[in-house]
């Protein structure tokens, strides 16, 4: 039976400035997109008895960089399949980030490696969490669906990701992807 979710998505506006990715709906300036896609399964994942910890957009932007994710996949010496593969990948993505202006937030997918990552667990990572009452906004109103709102008197607790060590994250990515296992 499932426990414990891990979703790597939702966006936490902290101060009315922190814009979430929903670019092709402009009006909707504080969801991410997967939430927006689908509010209602978002709300009711969110809401249930689960344990939920949530990786959301704001973290998952530190770590979006792929020049650095890329670099440190190139200095891999062994050559697994999985590092065979994530170098092809991430060089045909920046590629079409660098030569196309419509592939520009393709670097958010690396925040999919970073929950993989969370989820494997190590203490070099230094992962802080903070808990919070969420809530998703689910109305059918295309310019706030899917936006995560603090909700201290009726929202759901779940442990939020803030923080992660940078170097720590690379590393366990490279050695991970280089373990012959």
């Amino acid at each position: 039976m499932m426990q414990d979710i891990l979703v790597v998505g939702g966006h936490i506006n902290h101060d009315n400035t922190d814009k979430g990715n929903v670019f092709n709906v402009p009006s909707n300036k504080f969801a991410e997109l997967n939430m927006f896609l689908d509010p209602l399964a978002a709300k009711t994942v969110l809401s249930s008895d689960l344990n939920i910890t949530l990786i959301p957009l704001g973290i998952q932007r530190k770590f979006s960089a792929f020049p650095k994710i890329h670099k440190t996949v190139l200095q891999l010496t062994k050559k697994t399949p999985g590092v065979i593969f994530v170098k092809r990948l991430l060089s045909k993505l920046q590629h079409l980030q660098k030569t196309h202006p419509t592939y520009k937030h393709m670097d958010i997918f690396v925040g999919e490696i970073l929950g993989a990552v969370i989820l494997a667990g190590d203490s070099v990572l230094k992962s802080t969490f903070d808990v919070k009452k969420i809530d998703v906004t689910a109305t059918g109103y295309e310019s706030v669906d899917g936006q995560i709102i603090i909700d201290e008197k009726q929202g759901k607790t779940v442990k939020v990701l803030e923080n992660v060590d940078h170097l720590g994250y690379y590393n366990i990515f490279a050695n991970r992807l280089s373990d012959m296992k």
